[in-house]
């Protein structure tokens, strides 16, 4: 059989998905919008026109790119060709490695982030170098050693921003700086902002598409939109990269009542906005509550529901201490530099929902 030579060394997929928690267990895993949907969402869904699902979609997603271009107008001009549909921001990803990784190709990251694309780069064929936040500096993302690590050899630049585990977030200027590097040595930088509707748009390096030729920025409607279940997410692209995309695009890339709940969810920014409150109140106290309890705190954005959590003693499994406690979270060791004595924490609906259930230290 004429397999890939790569995936016989290939470890396999190391994901952070293990399954649904049992019963009375506090679900702080998975990055879901701890706040749900809108409710313009749900209206829009029960009024769907289901006897159409025999059909299939919009090839072209025309409607939800035109209702995204308008998203965007205040802050870039966006022609509909720039914006591609997909089942998920993931499956942009995917899509991006057929484009730019060939077998040995290397890509230039920071860790921990994105476990699921790390993974995908290496079953790709490709190899992925990180430079490693610091636990020392509360894991606080560093520019210079990145750009100091950036060579001619790394064919993409990926960053997750805010991040995937600690939910903090590099400023456009810093972005802006990586873009520029990257550009001199003819590398490509992709800004995963999946968890952009955290921090709003006007902090999105979507205002810089139209600005450098080197920058793909990836959203998707799972989170801060409430959409988790219906994989729609789209990249934004320069239009010279178009092109390529589209080489390795495939028909029918989204389905039609994501598509069209995802436009619906788009006209209710002030959920959104809700949302971002709600964040930071519950954030704010259950942030405040660990750290009386001894807890150790990565640097994060308040408004960003996900953030690493940490215990003094190095033997520790949080992980599996929390679960004892009827917590679920993601075990540091399901992200690469973290350890088991940490764990990511995506906040429940109400603060004292967690710390009620917490051991003192």
């Amino acid at each position: 059989m004429r397999i890939k030579s790569h995936l016989d060394h290939f470890a396999g997929r190391k994901s952070y998905v293990k399954g649904l928690p049992g019963e009375g267990i506090l679900n702080c895993a998975l990055g879901t919008n701890p706040f749900g949907v809108s409710e313009k969402v749900l209206l829009a869904a029960r009024n769907y026109h289901w006897a159409d699902i025999y059909y299939y979609p919009d090839p072209f997603h025309k409607g939800l790119r035109q209702a995204l271009t308008r998203f965007w107008a205040d802050f870039s001009d966006l022609k509909e060709e720039q914006i591609q549909i997909a089942g998920g921001a993931m499956a942009v990803l995917e899509r991006l490695n057929k484009i730019f990784i060939e077998n040995g190709s290397t890509v230039l990251g920071y860790s921990p982030q994105f476990t699921e694309y790390v993974t995908e780069i290496e079953a790709s064929g490709g190899r992925y170098e990180a430079v490693v936040l610091k636990p020392e500096e509360n894991f606080e993302f560093n520019t210079q050693r990145l750009l100091k690590m950036m060579s001619h050899e790394h064919c993409l630049v990926y960053l997750d921003n805010p991040n995937n585990p600690t939910g903090q977030v590099i400023s456009l200027e810093k972005v802006e700086e990586i873009i520029l590097e990257a550009g001199k040595k003819g590398i490509v930088v992709i800004i995963d902002e999946a968890f952009g509707d955290y921090w709003g748009r006007r902090n999105s390096a979507i205002k810089l598409v139209n600005k450098y030729q080197n920058l793909i920025v990836i959203r998707t409607f799972s989170k801060g939109f409430g959409l988790a279940a219906l994989r729609v997410g789209y990249g934004v692209f320069p239009l010279k990269l178009v092109q390529y995309y589209e080489k390795v695009n495939v028909p029918f890339a989204a389905d039609a009542v994501g598509c069209h709940l995802a436009k619906e969810a788009l006209s209710d920014m002030e959920f959104i906005s809700k949302c971002q409150e709600m964040v930071k109140r519950e954030k704010g106290k259950l942030l405040e509550g660990l750290k009386q309890r001894g807890y150790l705190i990565s640097k994060t954005l308040d408004s960003c529901p996900i953030f690493v959590l940490g215990h003094p003693d190095k033997t520790l499994d949080l992980n599996q201490q929390l679960l004892l406690q009827g917590i679920l979270t993601e075990s540091g060791k399901d992200f690469r530099n973290l350890e088991n004595n940490y764990a990511r924490v995506n906040i429940p609906l109400k603060a004292n929902d967690f710390l009620d259930r917490l051991y003192q230290l």
